[in-house]
């Protein structure tokens, strides 16, 4: 009896041991997965905007300026989260440009842990230009007001604005009726 004790409790043990194995190489492996997947986010300031610009020319470009201090902006992001998604396949490229203060020239951990956790898997820039006047006149950002988009057509010359302000309110609904009608205007 003590002897099909003794197999049993090996048997147990083994296969214990084999199931905890299994689940650390798996989340190990899925945790190389996420890591590979990281959020980045590059420090620009305007001419490194224009030259992101640039280099997609050819695809309509949505451009959400936004700062983490900004609620209304953190409340929209999803939002283009959700349009950089679903528009991945149609020539539509989103770009990300964030107006939190550099922390020694590179972005502050809050800014990559928000990207991070709405799933910003696209160009996100983070102004070396502060929202002050120097930073709106520079991205022509009316009173620095924030949220603010910019779509630009395929030919890389703005097509449409959305700022905000007193006077001044639009919806996601608008961004993405904006971005339809540029890429309907680029196969004219």
């Amino acid at each position: 009896m003590d002897d099909v004790q003794t197999r049993r409790d090996w048997l147990t043990i083994s296969l214990t041991t084999a199931c905890l194995l299994a689940t650390t190489l798996a989340l190990t492996s899925l945790g190389q997965a996420q890591a590979s997947k990281t959020v980045g986010i590059r420090v620009v300031d305007k001419k490194g905007y224009d030259k992101v610009i640039a280099a997609n020319k050819g695809k309509v470009i949505v451009v959400d300026c936004w700062a983490t201090w900004c609620v209304p902006c953190r409340k929209a992001f999803p939002k283009t989260v959700e349009l950089s998604k679903a528009y991945a396949d149609k020539d539509v490229v989103v770009v990300s440009l964030c107006f939190d203060e550099a922390v020694k020239g590179q972005a502050p951990e809050s800014v990559k842990q928000f990207l991070a956790l709405n799933d910003a898997y696209f160009e996100n820039l983070l102004s070396s230009l502060d929202i002050s006047d120097e930073g709106a006149d520079a991205f022509e950002i009316p009173d620095g007001a924030l949220p603010h988009f910019k779509i630009y057509g395929k030919d890389g010359k703005l097509f449409k604005v959305f700022a905000s302000g007193e006077d001044k309110e639009f919806k996601h609904e608008d961004i993405e009726a904006a971005v339809k009608s540029a890429l309907k205007s680029s196969k004219k």
